[in-house]
């Protein structure tokens, strides 16, 4: 049944890319959607997160997603019958709606424009609101939802990641829902990484274009549940998945000087040593009692508000003054 539902997402999403209009193709996130969303296989870890939230989205719910690439909002409303699922992101200048209409189409309506009306429109409306999640106050008051999802954005800010913790603890009710997902510094595909003189990190380039979205830092299994305690969050479910790979593009290869440019003898002889080394790697953290678990490429997180922040500047993922 939740394959059956995921093809019909699929084939959905795939019809807007082919009838983007200019609201599509200028949004951020959604002019690369095709290559974002299929080629790069995002769309099935969101899949993934979908199938573990679905069952909190009771119609009384209120949703919102921090960071938000707007797909991930659509697919609840799609999906549930929650009434209200709202992004929260940086890259927009002001309010808006972001419309997902039946035929495939877009639009974007700004809600300060005295001429907006979306009462006629048939699709589905995800209200998007400006904020600088590193540095700002989630435009919404105390205890006004009931889950917040945060999907590949704590990596990316460059300010201070406690501000959306302890945003996301204020804006939360009492035992309310928070789903995040990052990129696992723990990886075994890190580990075979700096073994091969490589860059440790999932996403290492330095972008030349600052307003650009680069991995500013990548976190460890510890910091994340350092992170979270220190917000007032109870981990209820704490998992690490690795990236889908696939001919069209393979995440742990696209960044490996060794790889760039190789022909496919040379290809397939690289990708014969990776497997050699990821295998040797598995037998040594083995021999010398380390787990295998939260070993995979990225980190996910279940966890509930039960409390108030406890500890805003957490060590060590901020300085202690005195050292």
């Amino acid at each position: 049944m939740l394959h059956e539902r995921n093809e019909q997402i699929k084939v959905k999403l795939k019809r807007m890319i082919e009838k983007f209009d200019d609201a599509g193709m200028s949004n951020h996130m959604l002019r690369s959607f095709d290559d974002y969303l299929f080629h790069r296989k995002h769309l099935d870890r969101l899949l993934y997160m979908l199938d573990l939230l679905l069952p909190y989205c009771q119609s009384d719910k209120r949703i919102a997603d921090l960071g938000s690439n707007i797909v991930f909002p659509y697919l609840v409303r799609l999906c549930s019958v929650v009434q209200v699922c709202d992004g929260i992101a940086w890259n927009f200048g002001r309010c808006e709606h972001f419309i997902f209409r039946e035929d495939g189409t877009t639009s974007i309506t700004p809600l300060d424009d005295p001429n907006t009306d979306i009462g006629e429109e048939s699709g589905i409306l995800v209200p998007i609101h400006h904020c600088d999640l590193s540095r700002d106050q989630i435009p919404y008051g105390n205890a006004s939802f009931d889950i917040l999802t945060c999907y590949e954005t704590l990596e990316h800010l460059r300010c201070d990641p406690m501000n959306l913790m302890s945003e996301a603890n204020r804006t939360l009710k009492s035992e309310g829902i928070f789903m995040l997902t990052t990129p696992n510094a723990n990886s075994i595909s890190n580990l075979t990484r700096m073994i091969r003189y490589e860059s440790p990190n999932f996403y290492p380039p330095y972008n030349q274009y600052m307003d650009s979205i680069e991995h500013v830092k990548e976190y460890s299994i510890q910091e994340i549940r350092l992170l979270f305690e220190s917000a007032g969050f109870e981990i209820i479910r704490l998992e690490t998945f690795d990236h889908v790979n696939s001919n069209e593009f393979n995440h742990n290869e696209a960044y490996q000087i060794n790889y760039l440019d190789a022909d496919e003898p040379t290809l397939q002889k690289l990708r014969a040593q990776d497997d050699e080394l990821k295998h040797a790697v598995m037998q040594l953290l083995a021999k010398d009692g380390f787990s295998h678990q939260y070993r995979g490429d990225y980190i996910l997180v279940f966890a509930k508000k039960v409390s108030d922040v406890k500890d805003r500047y957490c060590f060590p993922i901020y300085e202690k003054s005195e050292l």
